[in-house]
């Protein structure tokens, strides 16, 4: 008899476990369940969700294989699709950067091209579209999936949670009060004034561009320089961006791929300091991170003084000289060399090395002690975000291109911000270190939020006690909870911490994102995709007896489905 597999979700994540999944010698019978009305997109790319001017920042040289690659799969494009899509035939390469809407239709065409090569390999694949999921509920060793509408429940052998980002859907809270950019279409209700973007990483970039787009347009002058012109004679749009530093994303720079391996700061070095304990483990990892970043360039550890420095105050020298520039000279400075290096094929030593060791030292996060954890959330990891969440170009252009149009400015914060709406009719009033601010309309676009325990959806995973809050040790060797929920490595929930509950898999990341801080890209998806995959396909190759033996009970007692 087929087992059966369902997959909620049909983002990343869910394609790349059907393409491990696929692979499997047994038969499969897999469902994949989307409350959207297109399966096989992700939210981050759905073109109900997404304006055409918002760009993605991974080109296809990142994208983990699957059928075809996106620069391939664009050459193969219509003339018309390119032009709607506004992409120079000729300047497609595995390093440009696409709108996320484009990048979405690649992901379908992917999407389509695993469920053939699947039902080819005697897999039976169902795509349910416009079904949202409203419980999960474990009866005995399998799942009940209950769909909203009251439809008939469905069993299913193992179930894989993979919502992926999660996202309110009428981000309008309060008048001009938004608390996400997404979807696109409900910022063309706003009109121009004062606009106040909370945020200035690359979800806050598209956030001023599609406004921009509904006011005016950009184009390009004759010597090739970006303008922005503001289109009404009623048109008095003014953006400000608003964060703790008050900077830009540098622009997308010039690196081998795939990554080169690191000398000292390496996943076997952080692995053996790792199983000496979580005693100290931050300093140490620091200590390795220090030795990576002095052998790849000396001239730059001397600069920051980087033998002075620790997990605390690197943060400060990082940044140096930046957040006292203006953030717009800043970003035309390092735009011009982040195109001289591209042109070059030259890699900004120190850059590379913090790109490099970002997922190396992501792996001791995890471990840390509360204390560890915090003094990690405060200042160090933020360095790595910023080394690896460059942008296009081209955003920085738009931006630069705004400035100079008075249609833009960038506030720092610093550290004691306060957003109310507090006697006002609409929008919000900043209050911060630089003074008091009053926006008619304010978006909060500070990306995906960490979700705990709480915040699953799923009641009957948590009624039967399957879910469990993570902790963290404390230094005292007590335990707090610092957010998500408990999983092993396979992204199996652990029952009171220990116990891994088998079949059941929740690789979604606003659960994890607390321990795995860095787990919200593409790779990562990919990453965890596979994992899961991987696990359900060792768990049908057990044998027979030993399944039997410990799925014999058909109640929902959490020791029933825990391994």
């Amino acid at each position: 008899m087929r087992k059966r597999v369902a997959i909620v979700g049909s983002g990343p994540t869910a394609f790349y476990s059907l393409q491990t999944l696929i692979t499997c010698n047994q038969p499969l019978d897999i469902v994949i369940f989307e409350s959207a009305d297109v399966a096989g997109k992700g939210t981050p790319y759905q073109r109900c969700i997404n304006a055409p001017t918002m760009l993605s920042n991974i080109p296809s040289i990142e994208i983990p294989p699957l059928p075809m690659s996106l620069a391939e799969w664009i050459a193969t494009q219509s003339n018309g699709y390119l032009t709607e899509a506004g992409i120079l035939r000729d300047e497609i390469s595995d390093r440009a950067f696409y709108p996320r809407v484009v990048i979405g239709d690649y992901f379908r065409a992917q999407f389509d091209e695993l469920i053939a090569r699947g039902t080819a390999a005697r897999h039976a694949i169902k795509v349910r579209e416009n079904c949202a999921v409203s419980d999960i509920i474990p009866v005995g060793p399998a799942f009940d999936i209950e769909i909203e509408g009251g439809a008939t429940r469905e069993s299913f052998d193992y179930v894989v949670v993979a919502t992926g980002h999660s996202f309110v859907q009428e981000p309008e809270t309060s008048p001009g009060y938004f608390d996400a950019p997404w979807p696109a279409t409900a910022l063309e209700s706003i009109s121009s004034g004062k606009i106040g973007v909370l945020g200035t990483s690359l979800s806050a970039i598209d956030a001023a561009v599609t406004l921009a787009a509904s006011f005016g347009r950009f184009s390009r002058d004759g010597d090739g320089k970006l303008v922005y012109t503001g289109q009404g004679t009623d048109n008095h749009l003014h953006i400000t961006m608003m964060s703790r530093k008050g900077l830009l994303p540098e622009a997308d720079f010039y690196f081998p791929i795939p990554y080169e391996q690191a000398k000292f700061c390496t996943a076997a070095a952080v692995k053996e300091r790792i199983i000496l304990g979580s005693s100290g483990l931050l300093n140490d990892v620091f200590d390795l991170f220090k030795a990576e970043l002095a052998i790849a360039d000396p001239d730059y550890a001397e600069r920051i003084k980087l033998d002075e420095l620790t997990a605390d105050t690197f943060a400060v020298a990082y940044y140096g000289v930046r957040d006292k520039r203006d953030p717009f000279e800043w970003a035309a400075t390092n735009l011009a060399e982040a195109k001289r290096n591209y042109a070059s094929k030259h890699t900004v030593a120190w850059r590379y090395a913090i790109l490099i060791t970002h997922e190396i030292i992501e792996s001791a996060v995890r471990h840390f002690t509360a204390d560890d954890l915090d003094r990690f959330n405060r200042s160090f990891k933020g360095i790595f975000a910023d080394d690896y969440a460059t942008v296009p170009h081209l955003s920085i252009e738009r931006l630069l291109a705004l400035h100079r149009a008075d249609c833009l400015e960038i506030v720092a914060l610093g550290e004691q911000a306060d957003v109310s709406t507090d006697g006002l009719d609409q929008g919000a009033r900043v209050t911060c270190d630089s003074g008091t601010f009053v926006f008619d309309t304010f978006i909060d676009a500070t990306g995906q939020k960490n979700l705990s325990a709480d915040d699953l959806p799923f009641v009957g995973l948590k009624d039967a006690g399957l879910v469990s809050p993570d902790l963290t040790v404390t230094s005292s060797g007590g335990r707090v909870r610092t957010g998500g929920i408990c999983v092993d490595g396979q992204c199996r929930p652990l029952v009171a911490g220990i116990r891994p509950v088998r079949r059941l898999y929740i690789p979604a990341v606003s659960y994890l994102l607390h321990k795995r801080p860095f787990v919200q890209g593409i790779t990562s998806a990919a990453e965890l995709g596979e994992t899961v995959a991987s696990s359900i396909i060792a768990d049908l190759a057990r044998p027979l007896r030993s399944r039997k033996a410990r799925c014999s009970s058909h109640t929902q007692d959490p020791a029933s489905v825990a391994a």
